[in-house]
């Protein structure tokens, strides 16, 4: 058996038909004791893959046979897998520009993302502990996966988040989590933010509920004010009845009238 590693462009799969990206890259399973001794697939000559709707992930299906990946290629129960992206081209369409600036001398990353990572370290410094010993592509991309990360928590409104925002979020964490960061500070507001993915149901829930409780609770008065009335009705029935009885003599209708009975005649 063999360990298979596939790079996907997730940008890929919402592409218009007759667009690509040409991607030239390279695959690394880190050693861990002696980088020079790493496991590399992929260098600047190889050809570059096309990155489609219809296709989204190039890789390896035989990077490595399993019984190799122990230490030091896994250390700590962690395996690093580095991506180098040698080239990378656009067919049929404009990228989004992204302005770039140092950060932290690991060279160029989203602008946006620099104030959001300084305040990380900052206000939680030990979050980063367990990278100070890392390679600086390593670092690079930590900080890249978390500015991405905290971007998208400042961008969107507990409004915003909708199934596929909850997606796009669910998978930025993940991609996050690989790094090992100590990331308690932030799980919270993460959880909470991905446990939206059903509010939106449950408002218009709530809403419906509310909705049919007004209809009810309103059918529910009508038929009070009809059973108010009716007893009304028969209290009068029952006054005008004990009225009547009062000078009612109750006779056998059966009977014959026999007009000589009132005589004392026997007829």
């Amino acid at each position: 058996m063999s360990l298979a590693i596939y790079l996907q462009s997730t940008d890929a799969s919402s592409l218009p038909q007759g667009c690509s990206i040409w991607a030239a890259y390279g695959i690394t399973v880190t050693n861990q004791i002696s980088r020079n001794e790493s496991l590399t697939y992929g260098d600047p000559g190889r050809k570059p893959r096309k990155f489609c709707a219809n296709s989204t992930s190039w890789g390896y299906p035989s990077f490595m046979p399993l019984h190799e990946l122990q230490w030091p290629y896994i250390w700590n129960d962690t395996c690093m897998i580095e991506v180098e992206l040698f080239s990378v081209t656009f067919e049929g369409f404009e990228p989004p520009s992204h302005p770039k600036d140092d950060f932290k001398d690991l060279g160029k990353i989203e602008k946006s993302f620099v104030p959001l990572l300084e305040e990380v370290c900052l206000w939680h410094p030990s979050s980063l502990d367990c990278i100070k010993n890392k390679s600086r592509r390593f670092n690079k991309w930590t900080f890249i996966a978390l500015g991405r990360v905290l971007q998208f928590l400042k961008n969107k409104k507990w409004k915003d988040m909708n199934e596929e925002a909850c997606q796009q979020l669910q998978h930025l964490w993940e991609e996050l989590e690989m790094f090992r960061l100590d990331l308690s500070w932030l799980e919270p507001l993460v959880e909470s933010a991905l446990n939206m993915k059903g509010y939106h149901e449950k408002i218009e829930k709530v809403k419906k509920l509310k909705q049919d409780l007004v209809v009810t609770e309103t059918k529910m008065n009508i038929i009070k004010e009809k059973l108010a009335h009716t007893e009304q009705n028969a209290e009068m029935i029952r006054k005008e009845l004990v009225n009547i009885e009062e000078d009612f003599e109750e006779r056998d209708l059966d009977a014959k009238i026999g007009y000589m009975q009132k005589f004392g005649v026997d007829m």
